[in-house]
Order: C-alpha cells, then structure tokens, then sequence
C-alpha cells in the first residue's frame, strides 16, 4: 500500500497515514492526533482503525487503548517496571506487558 493513499478514519473523514501520530480510545470514540498538533475525535472504535490501517504496516497497536505510528516513535523507556513509548510529539504511551515482545520486532525492521 502507498502510505499517501489516504484511509477513512471515520464515516466521511480520510486522512494519510502520514499524518497520523496516533490512535487513542475511549470506550466507542477514538482521538486521532495529527502531526500538526490537532487532534480529532471520531465515533469508529479502535479495533476498526486497526483493520483499516494494517494494511500499510506503519501502526502498532501497543495496548487495547494505543495504536501509534511507527515512524513517529522518539524512544522506548522504562519506569518502575512499566514500559512507555515516547512519541515525537511528546505524548507519552503506556505498552501492555504481552505486546512488548511483539512491538520490537516492527521497531527493529524500521531501524534497519
């Protein structure tokens, strides 16, 4: 898939992957945060997004409530046996426990 295609990320709304920093859920509403620093929320839950977007391979679903964009990641950190993952735009990310060894392989392959 050519990530300047763009995907629906809601009924009528369609955005580049490219433009997307990340995905954050809560309950059937998701916050969409762009790289120009808006954010929009939509009523598409995140298991949707995440079968709309798996197709360009950019997103990682890193707990049941984050999906992020791969090529906006700053750094992985750990703090008091937690595991966080710092997006450039600052926003820092919980990662669930059973999905850390599944996340490190696409960060590898993008860091190749």
């Amino acid at each position: 898939m050519n990530t300047k295609d763009h995907i629906y990320i809601g009924s009528w709304k369609a955005a580049e992957p490219n433009d997307i920093i990340l995905f954050h859920a809560e309950v059937n509403y998701t916050n969409v945060h762009f790289t120009d620093g808006c954010k929009l929320t939509i009523a598409t839950t995140m298991k949707k997004l995440e079968k709309r977007f798996e197709l360009c391979q950019m997103f990682f679903r890193i707990h049941k409530s984050f999906m992020v964009n791969l090529q906006y990641i700053k750094c992985i950190e750990s703090l008091h046996s937690e595991d966080y993952v710092e997006m450039k735009n600052d926003y820092r990310v919980a990662m669930a426990r059973r999905r850390k060894v599944a996340f490190e392989k696409p960060v590898k392959e993008l860091n190749t």
